[in-house]
């Protein structure tokens, strides 16, 4: 047996010599399951077109690596900044969280789906009219340079300079083409190291990997022309491995470990199945099923349409021949004979259509690993579960060929085992489908709901960084894990050195009361105390593209519901006097600026100066005479405001009664005081939690100061953190204007029909999907349909990690 690779040269992958060259390509997998309908039809069209672009033989490699703990916990401590002071307080902390989750993550990401497609550079085969053809439309130097190549004696061991330059040209068009249909980039050398080395240890570790470590080639000259000749030994060094067959497993010696393989192969596809539909996605629905990792690669042999449409007529012959055969019986034509003969004149109609689509002589084999014999036997008869109705064949004394098979470059090596497939049927089986989610950075969120459990990780600054919306919305029954999740990122917005605003309308939160966190609180509390009037007075703390708004708003909704028109007229002047003459205006200015003014300004400033005297809203109208105590010179500021008066969800304005509308106007003020207190440091991460978010987001007000949130966040790393316990109508139909303040959305638990569909729609998925609407119904504490910042979505569970965590931010009561 010769070696199964040459040479390796860049992207260019010389497998059983210098006339099999392939150009292999890394493809990005993508988050599919929760795609609608349209967007599924969208991946597979891409495919499809990707397959039939290149016509070329093809590999399609999904190989599973493992998450690498270390690696997260090391990009964590990278990503600290010990420099600063809040670096420095939390130090300790911060490593404490990281070592808990590496110690307790060991199940997690155990198979994270790497894609890799090769091509071949070699022309496909055809039949003898197609070259006749194709030589009469060259130029006759180009045929006859392809002659003297053909009819050259040489050593296949020898690569000239010029045709390894025409492998790079060609590869070089081979991505183009393939960019234009698959987010594609040509695979590093260390990464086609690594798929040699990691087939020789599946299951038992991640190989060692060379990283400046290149095949290498003797050049020298003949006759004139610059000649290579590939130092096979260098690419056999990464097959450093002891390969033990027996009968129906390998047992190989690796570098890490022992590891045993059986390798198996996909016996006959159904005939017909439905797309999209986990029958067809035969690369991404079983594989995704499995608690462990299996390795896939399609090897499939390109046969254009003048080959392909042979093959179906000799299809239809051997349909008829049965037919007639069975006429000829007692019994007469069956069924399944029948049908035979339709479905071989249903592709020949096929391959006539105008686009002249090509069939794939094609074989999918399947790689299990296992650390040991016992549990290999348990994965197989698992894998095969999985398959259903698809038979797996176990080939004995072929398991070697096989996992060559697996290799890079590779044709397939074994006879009677592949099938002809349609370029649609290979797309179908999507082999870039995973479940992916999340950020690229940050600390740990959760998994999600799949069998490989993939890990998802959230950044708190990712909004900012790719200067997108930075809101963080969570929407969910009650208990169904709304608090807890925003209690897990303000601790870790906390350990990062965030500046954290907490405030709390049910007085259930827990995160400040944390022992390493406490010290660093400050507890301000809005009860209606002279000490801290005017503390949230608009005209002090709202920006100031916003103070004259926010602040009619606010003085003009204490009046009566049946004030006269003219009074809020009155209110309109008097703040722009105030604002025009003043150079510190407050609202205690604007009533001593009414009660000077004629007499429906009088009488509008006596009904306001007794709002300014009693109860919360005091807490609006600042006497510039007075000095407030200092608020916001600790990290964490925590705002309980239990027993703020709050309208149902869904209510009418004009049905709120007064103690309504003043609550409504405290949350109002409340958000431009957190929008103060987020604006002295610039540069600095800022969190802003709020439960009861409908507050905010079913009001016109609210999603203006949102808005003003959502610039901040742009530039100055604010992050606001929204909960909610209902999605109402209001939010659904506004859905527009939310998608420009939202960057990421959790939707947890729903408890009726009716709230599961409004959620789906706010996601932007279909709500009249039944399947979704019962998933989402069926979630339990802690999952959650998770929308990230680029706009995938994916059912996670929320995984706090730390079981002492997970009992603080409880809001159960403890017996």
């Amino acid at each position: 047996m010769g070696p199964p690779i040459a040479f390796v040269y860049g992207n260019c992958v010389f497998a059983r010599g210098a006339d099999d060259a392939w150009a292999a390509f890394a493809v990005r997998s993508s988050s599919y399951a929760w795609l609608s309908e349209e967007g599924k039809r969208a991946r597979f069209l891409a495919l499809l077109g990707a397959l039939e672009a290149i016509e070329a033989d093809v590999q399609i490699l999904r190989v599973c690596r493992r998450w690498e703990l270390r690696r997260y916990a090391a990009a964590l401590h990278e990503e600290s900044d010990p420099g600063s002071v809040a670096g420095r307080a939390h130090t300790r902390s911060r490593a404490r969280y990281i070592d808990e989750h590496v110690r307790r993550l060991g199940d997690i990401g155990v198979a994270q789906p790497v894609v890799f497609l090769l091509v071949s550079l070699r022309e496909p085969e055809r039949d003898v009219a197609s070259y006749v053809s194709r030589a009469a439309a060259q130029h006759p130097r180009e045929w006859w340079e392809g002659l003297k190549r053909t009819l050259a004696m040489r050593d296949k061991r020898l690569l000239r300079a010029s045709e390894l330059e025409r492998a790079r040209v060609r590869a070089d068009q081979v991505h183009a083409r393939l960019a234009d249909f698959l987010p594609v980039r040509q695979a590093r050398g260390v990464e086609l190291q690594w798929l040699v080395r990691r087939a020789f240890c599946r299951e038992v570790g991640e190989p060692v990997i060379d990283a400046l470590h290149e095949p290498r080639a003797l050049v020298f000259e003949r006759n004139g022309e610059a000649v290579l000749a590939p130092l096979e030994g260098d690419v056999m060094r990464w097959m450093d491995a002891l390969v033990e067959h027996r009968g129906r497993a390998l047992r190989i010696e690796s570098e890490v470990g022992t590891s045993w393989q059986a390798q198996l192969v996909m016996g006959a596809l159904p005939e017909r199945v439905q797309f999209p539909g986990a029958r067809a996605e035969l690369m991404f629905e079983p594989v995704e099923s499995l608690p462990f990792g299996i390795d896939l690669s399609l090897n499939a042999r390109f046969l254009p349409n003048e080959l392909a449409l042979r093959v179906a007529r000799r299809r239809i012959q051997d349909a008829d021949q049965i037919v007639r055969a069975e006429s000829s019986g007692e019994q007469g034509v069956s069924d399944l004979g029948y049908e035979r003969t339709q479905e071989a004149r249903d592709l020949l109609a096929y391959l006539q259509a105008s686009s002249k689509p090509p069939l794939l002589r094609a074989t999918l084999a399947i790689a299990v690993g296992a650390p040991g014999e016992e549990v290999l036997e348990e994965r197989v008869e698992m894998c095969r579960r999985a398959y259903g109705e698809i038979r797996l064949h176990r080939p004995l004394g072929d398991q070697l060929q096989l996992f060559l098979q697996h290799l890079p470059g590779q044709r397939t090596r074994l006879t009677g085992y592949d099938d002809t497939l349609t370029a649609e049927q290979i797309a179908a089986m999507m082999p870039t489908a995973t479940h992916a989610a999340g950020s690229s950075r940050g600390f740990y969120l959760g998994h999600t709901l799949s069998a490989s459990k993939q890990p998802v990780r959230f950044n708190l600054r990712e909004g900012s960084d790719s200067d997108g919306n930075a809101t963080i919305l969570s929407v969910g029954a009650l208990g169904s894990g709304k608090t807890t999740l925003a209690q897990k990122l303000k601790y870790e917005g906390f350990l990062q050195g965030a500046r954290v605003i907490d405030c709390d309308p049910k007085g259930d939160h827990r995160f400040h009361l944390l022992p390493d966190v406490s010290p660093h609180v400050e507890c301000v509390t809005l009860r209606p105390d002279p000490a801290l009037r005017g503390m949230l007075d608009p005209l002090r703390v709202a920006p100031s593209h916003l103070r004259q708004d926010v602040a009619v708003s606010f003085l003009r909704d204490l009046l009566p519901a049946r004030a006269e028109p003219a009074w809020e007229t009155a209110i309109v002047g008097a703040v722009d006097r105030v604002l025009t003459r003043s150079g510190n205006p407050t609202c205690r200015e604007v009533i001593r600026a009414l009660e000077q003014g004629d007499e429906i300004d009088a009488l509008v400033g006596k009904a306001l100066d007794v709002y300014a005297r009693s109860g919360l809203t005091q807490l609006g109208f600042a006497d510039p005479a007075v000095k407030l105590p200092p608020v916001g010179h600790r990290q964490v500021t925590y705002l309980p405001i239990r027993d703020l008066p709050a309208p149902p969800p869904g209510m009418a304005r004009s049905e709120y009664s007064q103690a309504e509308r003043v609550g409504e106007q405290v949350v109002r003020l409340i958000a431009m005081f957190a929008m103060q207190l987020m604006g002295a440091e610039r540069d600095r991460l800022k969190l802003f939690s709020f439960d009861e978010g409908w507050r905010l987001l079913g009001d016109p007000v609210g999603r203006t100061l949102l808005g003003s949130l959502q610039r901040m966040g742009r530039s100055e790393l604010a992050v606001p953190i929204i909960s909610t316990q209902l999605v109402t109508d209001a939010l659904v139909g506004e859905r527009e204007s939310l998608e420009n303040l939202i960057g990421a959305t959790f939707v947890f638990g729903m408890r009726s029909p009716t709230e599961a569909a409004r959620a789906l729609s706010l996601l932007g998925l279909d709500p009249e999907d039944k399947r979704m609407c019962q998933r989402l119904l069926e979630l339990e504490a802690g999952r959650c349909l998770f929308r990230d910042h680029s706009g995938r979505v994916e059912a996670i569970q929320v995984d706090v990690v730390v079981p002492s965590l997970l009992r603080a931010f409880s809001t159960t009561p403890m017996g």
